[in-house]
């Protein structure tokens, strides 16, 4: 397809074949093959707790891989290809800056460390030991519909992904009756979901998703070979030279792709979008309940800790592959060199009749589906199913399981037998999965998907407050928990409302009812200059604050209120501090023997860092790599800001090197790392199923909570 590598340039050949008997075989083999593990779990599912949770008996490199993979997603991966093609390298630069927080973040396990102390398998269940249990149910139904109405575009995204790709047609004929094929693979891809997340419950989304992950890993690392063609590996006859992307990626003024700091003109995603996805990464850690089941399967709670530190190393040729297909896209669609290319990239897109928003999201698509060659082809796909199958096992079993644990349970006075519980779970997941199918068919998309996530997600911005100061402050209120959901929520659903309603894009929605009832002279000028945009066609006029800005009011107005509401409720109205101790299964409540305290035997700069006699020395190995790979890029961060700062701005030369320099090393890095995950997560998996096999059944390990407790056990405030 390309070699980053080589100076010769070649014509790119165009596939007008599509996919082959080889690219469905591939495909096909896949799919048997994971049908074949799932059906091997499901002889270890037994009760609810292997269920909701395998029981908690998952090791870190199992964690790490099949949760990765369940987070990279076609609609990700699409999100990716969107924002890099619109923004460049600048996402890779704000990521340096990240990076710190992020790793911070896993050094001290934010959250995720106290939240599986507490033992609970969901958000809301934490919510009933921490505040109460009308809390419980009133945070459960709000997590509950944000949750699916943020699944609901999933499939829609991952199909349309498919039929970009596989170059499916709008309708096909069968049986004598015409078929819409995009509801036809909805439906089986959503079907597809339901069944691997019904039969085995999270052990087999776990073993399944490990098991993809591992294809998936080892898949990038050929895609980044095929990309950068080494050797004489010569299957598509063409190339794409370094120098031919530094022709053809902008370094226009003001929407640069090199230069991080002259991106004013690029909308959307510009500096503000970075930096408001920093204070959420803080902010929102572990309020997200999209992978449930795996915050509480770890085997401890210095597993789930290892396992974050362990996403640094996992993703390299995931990034990679992530960053190097829509780079090799912007240089075939802004290159004279690849005109007729491009005329057949854009010639496909037009014939399939979607709007022009779907048009952008799937220009990335159409243009590898037109370019790589059959095998190459099959591969990709597989992988891309893989991703979708992945997530959507994992999110339906997440919101399927919180709905029946959050909303259902609570209002029952009656328990139910394992069995009764067990069946009452698959069935909201395939509940989750109808719905999933009327939304995608029928919702409207007018957003970036990454838009679409922040505004979604918004509506239950009051849980990072509940949740951290629930977990950190003895002081947090119930009544201002209360408070910034329902503030919250409000606010997201009226934002979401309003860009539904703005424009139809045929002249008529509530913005241009202002400009006729209103003389508001911003909302004419929006009109004016949208439909100036697109000579004699009406374009789509969007809601002036996108989905980043929204999700951010809410989450201001959720930790103001929270703090604010909770001292009224401690000074003024007397609330007794809460007893974290005890809800934390710390000192004599540590009946599980799973706390391990600080000790006097480790030297203070490994304390101050969190480093506890739990930690082998491969355990402190990987702890230190990670902190001098992030503190290694801060660096290079901070020196390239200097210099753009202080020494009139760094040479577009410069930027170029720089991150020519990223990809060579990314990329040895990646192939490193993909055969060290699979040595690990073969023995973790291994591991798995010895844990399964040799665990005691505790069929009162269900979610629910007694006296304030879990399963049984007291816990309340005191």
């Amino acid at each position: 397809m390309m070699d980053l590598l080589c100076s010769t340039v070649r014509k790119v050949e165009i596939n007008t074949a599509g996919m082959q008997t080889l690219d469905w075989a591939i495909v096909i083999g896949m799919i048997v093959f994971l049908i074949g593990v799932l059906l091997y779990c499901n002889r270890y599912m037994r009760n609810v707790a292997d269920f909701l949770a395998a029981s908690r008996c998952a090791g870190r490199y199992v964690l790490s891989i099949s949760s990765g993979v369940a987070g990279f997603a076609v609609i990700n991966s699409v999100a990716g290809f969107e924002m890099f093609y619109k923004a460049g390298f600048a996402s890779q630069w704000w990521g340096m800056l990240s990076s710190p927080v992020s790793l911070i973040l896993a050094l001290v396990a934010w959250v995720s460390y106290r939240f599986r102390e507490t033992r609970c398998f969901t958000l809301a269940q934490f919510y009933e030991v921490r505040y109460s249990r009308k809390f419980r149910m009133g945070a459960g139904i709000l997590t509950w519909i944000s949750g699916v109405v943020n699944y609901g575009i999933f499939p829609a995204v991952s199909v349309r992904f498919f039929m970009f790709f596989c170059r499916f047609p709008e309708y096909f004929d069968f049986l004598g009756i015409s078929w819409n094929t995009y509801g036809v693979l909805l439906f089986i891809a959503i079907g597809l979901g339901v069944f691997f997340a019904i039969c085995g419950g999270q052990i087999a989304i776990m073993v399944s998703d490990f098991i993809q992950g591992i294809f998936c890993n080892i898949a990038f690392v050929v895609f980044i070979f095929f990309i950068f063609k080494l050797g004489d590996w010569d299957v598509s006859g063409g190339y794409i030279s370094w120098q031919q992307v530094t022709e053809a990626i902008s370094m226009e003024p003001g929407a640069s792709q090199i230069n991080p700091f002259d991106t004013n003109k690029i909308k959307d995603f510009d500096i503000y979008y970075y930096i408001l996805g920093i204070i959420f990464a803080i902010y929102g850690r572990g309020s997200w309940q999209g992978g449930m089941g795996y915050g509480a399967a770890a085997k401890s709670p210095h597993e789930s800790r290892m396992a974050g530190i362990l996403g640094t190393w996992r993703g390299m040729a995931q990034g990679l592959m992530l960053l190097l297909f829509p780079l090799a896209v912007i240089v075939i669609m802004h290159h004279n060199d690849f005109l007729p290319v491009k005329e057949a990239i854009e010639a496909t897109l037009n014939n399939t009749g979607v709007s022009a928003q779907l048009k952008e999201q799937g220009l990335v698509t159409t243009a590898l589906s037109l370019i790589m060659p059959s095998g190459l082809l099959g591969l990709f796909v597989a992988v891309m199913f893989a991703a979708m199958l992945s997530t959507d096992d994992t999110y339906m079993h997440s919101w399927g399981s919180i709905f029946i644990q959050d909303v259902l349970m609570p209002f029952r006075k009656k328990p139910l037998t394992p069995k009764q519980h067990i069946w009452l779970l698959r069935s909201s997941v395939i509940f989750v999965g109808v719905f999933a199918w009327f939304f995608s068919f029928f919702f409207r998309q007018t957003e970036y998907v990454y838009m679409f996530f922040a505004v979604t997600g918004a509506i239950v911005s009051g849980a990072g407050a509940a949740l951290i100061g629930g977990l950190y402050w003895k002081r947090g209120g119930t009544i201002a928990a209360w408070v910034t959901y329902i503030v919250s929520a409000v606010l997201a659903i009226a934002g979401i409302v309003l860009q539904q309603v703005w424009d139809y894009g045929d002249g008529t929605g509530l913005v241009y009812w202002l400009a006729e009832h209103t003389n508001w002279q911003w909302v004419q000028n929006n009109i004016a200059n949208a439909t100036s945009a697109i000579s004699g066609v009406n374009a789509m006029v969007k809601f002036p604050i996108n989905g980043q800005w929204i999700h951010f009011i809410c989450v201001a107005a959720s930790v103001i209120l929270y703090v604010v509401i909770s001292l009224i409720e401690h000074y003024v109205f007397g609330k007794p501090d809460f007893n974290l101790e005890k809800m934390l299964h710390r000192g004599k409540y540590d009946t599980a023997n799973e706390h391990v305290e600080q000790s006097s035997e480790v030297g203070w700069l490994a304390r101050r860092l969190g480093i506890t006699k739990e930690f082998t020395l491969g355990d402190k190995i990987i702890y230190g790599a990670t902190i001098l790979w992030t503190l290694f890029w801060f660096l290079v961060f901070i020196v390239f800001t200097i210099w753009q700062f202080a020494f009139n701005g760094v040479p577009n030369e410069w930027w170029l090197r720089l991150w020519h320099f990223k990809i060579y090393l990314t990329l040895i890095l990646g192939v490193g790392c993909t055969i060290w995950f699979l040595i690990g997560g073969i023995i973790d998996v291994v591991g798995l199923f010895k844990a399964l096999a040799n665990s005691i059944q505790n069929d009162a390990d269900d979610g629910s909570v007694v006296d304030g407790g879990n399963a049984g056990e007291s816990a309340s405030a005191e």
